[in-house]
Order: structure tokens, then C-alpha cells, then sequence
């Protein structure tokens, strides 16, 4: 496989069942105009080759387009040096490309430049240059910074702690569909934080959102509170029911209270041997993990 024309359309055709046939012949087409220097079929060029798991070339395209000044492939480009695609792993490149590239406007590299000062990854730690960055992605919509501007306000990270503020972070991240904001006003309404009055029924609306993005922690606490029925009528087969869904995507505790269920018989038939089977996955998980 080379980069050229050539290889790039038999890269294409290798990975035919990443594309539809429409998609296949718009791409065959980009080639050329990249080699022009037009940006936008230059982006796409280097997204196909990652696409197909071909990131040195990928990385080479995005080279070419950042080198012109395109904040999306400083940002793509970051990545690469971040996660080690098609590059030596390197977060000091990362990072004074993530900072090009916010600097210029882009929202998600802002965040993610962002995300190294609160780390220290590729630079010292700097809560108070990370909290600045945060609300600039914020405030360009990027759901997973609003969601991260909640816990510095909660736990006073480069800020003042102040509940008020955390919610409102939160909220505006859970509204936006952010699953793991959405999990957190569910958990916040369970149980009564950040100066919000315990709400069980808005608990489940919270939970319920996350997990149909098949949040772990959501679709088990649906579960805990079906068994329980804490704020609902108690439900044991809808309790199994997200105690399986929470075990198929690995949590072993789901698999723990499947077993409880059918051991008490929980609005099911008691079941010794379906019990004692929930509670051996359980065990060789926990096995595993240790």
C-alpha cells in the first residue's frame, strides 16, 4: 500500500464494507483535488486512510492540511500524537497542536487542551489555565467540557467550590445528551446533592436517559431501584431485566444481584441452579480483575 493515487483507490476497495457503493466513488474522486491542495478533500483523504487503519498516511495528509493552517487537522493531527497513530507517541506535540488549534477557534481542541493542563500531560499541571479553556469549549457547545466545569465547581478544582455552579454545568452537559452528565443528575437527584431536593421519579428520568446510551452505571442503578423499588413499585423482573443489560456490557455486581433475585425469588420463581450460575460469572470476573 502506498500513498499515491493508485494506492489510495485500491485501499478503497479493500475496505469496501466500511462504505456504501455511493461513498466508494465520491472517494475514489478526492484524491486528485487533494493533491491540488484543497483542504476539505485533503481532510478526507487522511480521515479514509485512518478510517481503514492506515494512520501514517492519515498523518501525512493532516500534516499537509495544518501546514496551511486548517485548525481541524492541527486538531486531528493532535490526536494522532496524543493516542500514537501513525506517530511516536508524543503529548508535547499534542499539545502545542491541541493550543494552535484552540487558539484559532476549534472548540474540541480547546477542551482537550484543556484536559492536558488538568492532567499535566505534555505540560505542568494548571487548574486555572485548564478551568480557562473548559469554559471557552463550553461555551462553544462542547458537552464533555460543561460536564468537566461541573466537578471543578463541585470539588473546587481550580475554582471555588459552588454547588449552584456545578449543577448548572451539569445540567447544561445532560441536556446537551452527554451520558455521563446525564448519569450525574440522576445520582444527584437519588440522592439529594448540590443543594437539589432528593427526586427519585426525576432520578429515574436522568437514569433512564443515560442508559439508552448504555451507561453501565445507569443501567444498574435502574435495576437497584426496580429490585428495591425505591420510588417505584418494587420490580423484580424489570430489575433482571437491567441487571442483565449492565452484565452483558461487564458489570459484575449486576451479575451479584441476579443471583440474590433468583436466590429470594423476587417476584420470580426462586432458582437455585440459574442463582448459582449468575454468582459463578460473577466470581471468575472478580478473579480475572485481581
Amino acid at each position: 500500500m502506498s500513498n499515491s493515487s493508485a494506492g489510495f483507490e485500491q485501499l478503497i476497495h479493500e475496505n469496501f464494507h466500511l462504505f456504501t457503493d455511493e461513498e466508494i466513488q465520491e472517494a475514489i474522486t478526492l484524491y486528485q483535488p487533494a493533491l491540488a491542495g484543497h483542504v476539505e478533500a485533503m481532510l478526507e483523504v487522511a480521515h479514509i486512510y485512518c478510517l481503514c487503519d492506515q494512520h501514517r498516511y492519515g498523518v501525512e495528509w493532516y500534516k499537509k492540511a495544518a501546514d496551511i493552517g486548517n485548525t481541524t487537522a492541527m486538531y486531528e493531527l493532535a490526536n494522532c500524537y496524543f493516542e500514537g497513530l501513525g506517530v511516536k507517541e508524543d503529548y508535547t506535540e499534542a499539545f502545542h497542536l491541541y493550543k494552535e488549534a484552540a487558539e484559532n477557534g476549534h472548540a474540541d481542541a480547546a477542551n482537550n487542551l484543556a484536559d492536558m493542563y488538568l492532567n499535566g500531560e505534555g505540560v505542568p499541571v494548571n487548574e486555572k489555565e485548564a478551568f480557562i479553556w473548559f469554559q471557552k469549549a463550553a461555551a462553544n457547545n462542547v458537552m464533555e467540557a460543561m460536564f468537566t466545569l461541573g466537578i471543578m465547581y463541585e470539588q473546587g478544582i481550580g475554582i471555588t467550590i459552588e454547588d449552584e455552579k456545578a449543577f448548572e454545568y451539569y445540567m447544561k452537559s445532560a441536556k446537551a445528551g452527554y451520558e455521563d452528565a446525564q448519569y450525574r443528575i440522576g445520582s444527584i437527584f437519588l440522592d439529594g446533592l448540590l443543594g437539589q431536593e432528593k427526586n427519585i421519579p426525576l432520578a429515574l428520568e436522568w437514569f433512564e436517559k443515560a442508559a439508552a446510551s448504555h451507561h453501565i452505571d445507569a443501567i444498574f442503578n435502574l435495576g437497584f431501584l426496580y429490585e428495591n423499588g425505591m420510588g417505584v413499585p418494587r420490580n423484580g423482573k424489570k430489575a433482571l431485566y437491567y441487571y442483565k443489560k449492565a452484565a452483558l456490557l461487564g458489570d459484575y455486581q449486576s451479575k451479584l444481584n441476579i443471583a440474590l433475585i433468583y436466590e429470594h425469588g423476587i417476584d420470580v420463581p426462586k432458582n437455585k441452579k440459574t442463582a448459582a450460575k449468575w454468582r459463578k460469572l460473577a466470581m471468575n470476573q472478580m478473579n480475572r480483575i485481581d
